[in-house]
């Protein structure tokens, strides 16, 4: 039986700071991966009978770096199967947030399931997303089950994060920056795992820009002390000048559907980055800046 997640509908209205400890996985060499099989790398485990060779990292569809995960899907299990790895060492906060890209093939086939464990070996939930596989419609896991958010198009890419926090009990849930959820952290409140799941009914998914951030947030004072990002001119025509005096990672530009549009790697280029943004239609679009401990979202106006 076809049962899985569904999560968010969005705009993006305002600046969010995060000091964190951040884990990144983008499958890329500096890492540690190799192209090829995932399963063995990295402590990357595929289970339920799933052909080693359904997961790749290959060197294409990135959203950071020059690689990614990529799922294929030929029917052989038609059951619950994925890949996952046990990421306790990378926890080292009572709160947690992990983020990730995300891109489903199509409708009509396989349901998807990314699923955070209480316990790698048991797997009990702590947090989850599905995926619909007749609607796209996004659910996530609460305390008390499961709840239905927006509804993602195939073949687009998605940022989709969960923060866990044990300081105050509580369970977030995030598309593209904007938040759908909020509410209780459920009887399980640990993080130990994280599997993606699907039930390779004929169409798979690609995986990247897997970050892990324990967190610690800003004070309202620590905000304040922070030199803002300042985006100009905004509305704006052609050009959107960026400027910070810290290091950007990156920015990205998603539609008013939270749809990614483009991305730009910048490498620690800090300060005076222009974007040319001619190339979009007039309307409303979010732009999230990534630094090096921080995100930056806010919307943009192009004329």
């Amino acid at each position: 039986m076809k049962n899985i997640f569904t999560l968010v509908t969005f705009l993006l209205f305002g600046a969010f700071f995060f000091k964190a400890q951040l884990q990144k996985i983008s499958f890329e060499a500096s890492e540690g991966y190799v192209v090829g099989n995932l399963g063995g790398q990295q402590g990357w485990t595929v289970w339920g009978g799933l052909p080693v060779t359904n997961a790749q990292v290959v060197s294409s569809n990135p959203t950071d770096g020059t690689r990614s995960f990529n799922m294929i899907s030929n029917g052989f299990v038609q059951d619950l199967c994925g890949i996952e790895k046990n990421i306790t060492s990378l926890i080292t906060s009572n709160d947690v947030e992990i983020s990730f890209d995300y891109n489903f093939a199509g409708l009509n086939s396989s349901s998807y399931e990314i699923a955070i464990y209480n316990n790698a070996l048991i797997s009990d939930f702590t947090a989850s997303f599905q995926i619909d596989y007749l609607t796209g419609t996004l659910s996530f896991r609460t305390d008390s089950g499961f709840v239905n958010g927006p509804v993602l198009t195939p073949n687009q890419w998605y940022n989709l994060k969960v923060v866990i926090k044990k300081s105050d009990n509580t369970l977030q849930y995030f598309v593209n920056g904007t938040q759908i959820y909020s509410g209780a952290l459920g009887v399980n409140k640990n993080v130990q795992a994280i599997d993606f799941v699907y039930d390779d009914y004929g169409i798979g998914f690609k995986v990247d820009n897997i970050q892990i951030n324990n967190l610690s947030v800003l004070s309202t004072d620590e905000v304040r002390k922070r030199e803002e990002v300042k985006i100009y001119p905004n509305p704006t025509a052609e050009i959107l000048n960026i400027e910070t005096t810290d290091k950007i990672h990156s920015i990205a530009i998603f539609d008013a559907k939270g749809s990614l549009i483009n991305i730009f790697q910048e490498n620690g280029i800090s300060n005076g980055k222009r974007i040319d943004v001619s190339f979009l239609v007039s309307g409303l679009y979010i732009i999230k800046i990534k630094l090096y401990d921080c995100e930056f979202v806010k919307k943009i106006i192009k004329k």
